[in-house]
């Protein structure tokens, strides 16, 4: 393909979204499935897929279970209790699942072939946002409502090491081209920047036009880092300069957010409402909002089939529902 024809696309695929966007229709993506859980009435929080297994991997909070999805089948395979399950970190070739477990202050490690927990590693305080960082062979975890992040050694079971932080962390993502994990921290309108060789903030990146950052989504291959604020503003950022380049409105009360970095769309889950964004070169442009549910703040996109992912409860039992994205 010349660079000529890939302009000519790449044009007229923005044209067709200012085009959406300008006209106020309200966006429609295609369902293709709803798997219910039984008699469950819990808040879900954080949603990871393992793209290895193919598995959507739901941490229900208030259930106490860390759920698991076949997505090929589009089945509940199991529910493991574990208490208060807040966020899932795997890594690409690991064989085991680490589920933050807020309250009971421990990390739950799950068996991936089993969905047997084989072990627990106690924290100094309750847990949140977690993740596996596949070049140490660490999991970073962070202090809910605290000022540090937890390194932990699993082959150790235990913590390390940790990382003081300047306010209230929500949530991570992880550069593997840089080898650098980026952060929220919503009660300073920053993104620090952590370097897992010296388990230290390296940088400090503000968030403004966004404040109170919760969900975060990485664009390795483009550099850009995806940041959505409590006041209904998602920001591009460069990752080589720590600039925000872009930004525009989305939903009100964004938990977490989701990119598919083939399509180019960001997903911004808020109650009863998800935006989607489409992030083109610099750009961001909202092209709707996605009806969902009040409980569904959650989400996340499967690379294989580009189907978007959220759940949540009706008041007596539970979904884990899916669209596709549009092309």
């Amino acid at each position: 393909m010349t660079d000529k024809y890939s302009l000519i696309l790449a044009f007229s695929a923005l044209c067709a979204t200012c085009s959406l966007a300008a006209s106020g229709q309200p966006l429609t993506l295609t369902p293709v499935a709803s798997i219910e859980i039984p008699s469950s009435t819990g808040k879900f929080d954080f949603l990871r897929i393992d793209s290895k297994r193919h598995r959507l991997l739901a941490a229900h909070e208030n259930d106490g279970t860390a759920d698991y999805i076949d997505l090929e089948k589009k089945v509940l395979i199991a529910r493991l209790k574990v208490g208060g399950a807040v966020d899932t970190a795997v890594g690409p070739e690991s064989k085991f699942y680490y589920v933050s477990v807020q309250e009971a202050e421990r990390v739950a490690v799950v068996d991936a072939a089993t969905l047997k927990e084989v072990g627990s590693i106690k924290t100094p305080g309750p847990t949140d946002a977690i993740l596996y960082e596949p070049k140490s062979n660490r999991i970073y975890v962070t202090h809910d409502n605290g000022a540090e992040v937890w390194v932990i050694d699993p082959a150790k079971a235990k913590v390390v090491a940790t990382i003081t932080i300047p306010g209230v962390p929500e949530y991570l993502a992880y550069d593997d081209s840089s080898n650098r994990i980026y952060l929220n921290i919503k009660t300073k309108n920053v993104v620090v920047v952590i370097d897992p060789k010296l388990n230290k903030v390296v940088a400090e990146w503000p968030t403004a036009p966004a404040t109170s950052p919760h969900g975060l989504a990485l664009d390795v291959a483009q550099g850009r880092l995806f940041s959505s604020g409590g006041n209904s503003k998602l920001v591009a950022i460069d990752t080589k300069t720590g600039k925000v380049i872009d930004s525009t409105d989305i939903v009100d009360k964004v938990d977490q957010i989701a990119i598919d970095t083939s399509l180019g769309f960001v997903y911004c889950a808020g109650a009863d409402k998800m935006s989607v964004v489409r992030t083109t070169g610099t750009k961001l442009v909202k092209i709707g909002d996605l009806a969902t549910a009040s409980t569904a703040e959650n989400v996340a996109v499967d690379p294989t089939t580009h189907a978007v992912w959220t759940t949540f409860t009706d008041g007596k039992n539970s979904f884990a529902k899916a669209w596709m994205a549009p092309k």
